[in-house]
């Protein structure tokens, strides 16, 4: 382990490994803010991998119930001897964050334990923006406390950023038979809904990737355009460079989610999230 490694808090070394594209998106805030994002997207990177660390779904909403008493424990004073628990403690203090957000962040988790696919985009952009929309609340309040920036463009960013996250996820859960991606949406364009379980793009499908994918680029356009280009949030405004990274990516494989070159890490990212910080054009 390197020096570096060793001086991360236990919610930045969480972060670091589980969830790397908020770890970097974190390091782009100002130094005094950068460890109550590491908490906070530490507490939200617990909460959602319940279904991925659970065997049975009873023993997913066990755990969820977990995370819900020990917000409750958080917020009575009596918080929970736990890795993540005791610094997000200090962090809601700190920062006087509203417990409803953290509760919405636990109950969007509940779909997870559905093990079903979106029925539609309409339902798939609901549960996506139940899962960043209560995140993005909690770290504006962190990194805008005075509320100067538009909070429904970042939550729109996020959104279009979560689809693209989703596509690039589509193997993996569809191998592990926990679909995300809606059927109706193949079948709207003659997509064979057991191709697409068998991990094969064919035509249709990749008429369907494509709409989603516009999708999450018009959300991103909408939220940088009501958001505005402030430094202080860039940690809220890279993901929708990222957005466009990926599904320019996606577009290079012909919009098949199942090309290994869309769904790998790119060595390129932090160089462009250093540029679009510097140039504030995301």
């Amino acid at each position: 382990m390197t020096g570096a490694a060793r001086r991360l808090s236990a919610p930045a070394a969480i972060l670091r490994q589980h969830d790397p594209d908020r770890f970097r998106f974190a390091l782009f805030a100002p130094p005094e803010r950068r460890e109550a994002l590491f908490t906070l997207y530490a507490f939200n990177h617990e909460v959602a991998k319940t279904r991925e660390n659970v065997s049975e779904n009873m023993i997913g909403a066990i755990r969820l119930q977990w995370w819900r008493e020990s917000i409750e424990g958080i917020y009575a004073g009596s918080p929970r001897q736990h890795e993540v628990v005791l610094p997000l403690s200090d962090l809601i203090t700190a920062h006087d964050l509203p417990r409803d957000a953290f509760d919405a962040l636990i109950d969007a988790r509940e779909r997870d334990l559905e093990d079903r696919p979106m029925a539609d985009l309409a339902e798939a952009e609901r549960y996506l923006r139940a899962t960043t929309e209560p995140l993005v609340r909690l770290s504006a309040a962190i990194l805008d406390p005075a509320a100067t920036v538009d909070r429904d463009g970042l939550a729109d960013i996020a959104a279009g950023h979560a689809f693209i996250g989703k596509l690039r996820a589509t193997a993996h859960l569809e191998a592990l038979r926990r679909p995300f991606f809606p059927r109706a949406l193949l079948e709207k364009h003659h997509g064979i809904p057991r191709n697409f379980s068998e991990l094969k793009a064919d035509e249709g499908a990749r008429v369907a990737v494509r709409e989603m994918a516009e999708h999450a680029e018009t959300l991103t356009a909408q939220g940088l355009s009501k958001a505005g280009r402030a430094r202080s949030l860039a940690p809220l405004l890279l993901p929708a460079r990222q957005t466009r990274s990926r599904t320019k990516a996606l577009r290079r494989s012909g919009y098949n989610p199942f090309d290994q070159s869309f769904a790998s890490p790119d060595p390129l990212d932090v160089w462009r999230f250093w540029l679009a910080r510097l140039t504030r054009r995301y």
